[in-house]
Formats: structure tokens, sequence, C-alpha cells
């Protein structure tokens, strides 16, 4: 049996298998947000920057 890795949202704090790693405030800084909270913080950021998906 195989452990599932889960992380969980800086924004919302929820868990999620696949998460998506961002820089979107000022200081930048890497954050893990799932795919809901991603579609609000990228939409009209000039401060959002993409830095890869997580999968378990």
């Amino acid at each position: 049996m195989t452990k599932q890795r889960i992380k969980q949202c800086t924004i919302c704090k929820v868990d999620f298998s696949t998460m998506y790693r961002v820089q979107y405030k000022n200081p930048k800084e890497w954050v893990f947000v799932c795919k809901e909270c991603l579609k609000d913080v990228k939409k009209d950021n000039p401060n959002y920057t993409y830095g890869g998906t997580w999968k378990k």
C-alpha cells in the first residue's frame, strides 16, 4: 500500500494531491495553491509567476 501524498493549499487550507507552485504577491515567495485558488491569484496579477505542478 502506498501512502497518498497531499499538500495543504496556502490560501484555502484544504488538502489536495495536485498543487501549483506560484508566486503571487510581494515580497515574492513560493507557495503551493490548489486549482481554484490558482484561478483567483493569477487573474490580472502582475506579480504572478508559475513554478511548476506538484503531483502525488
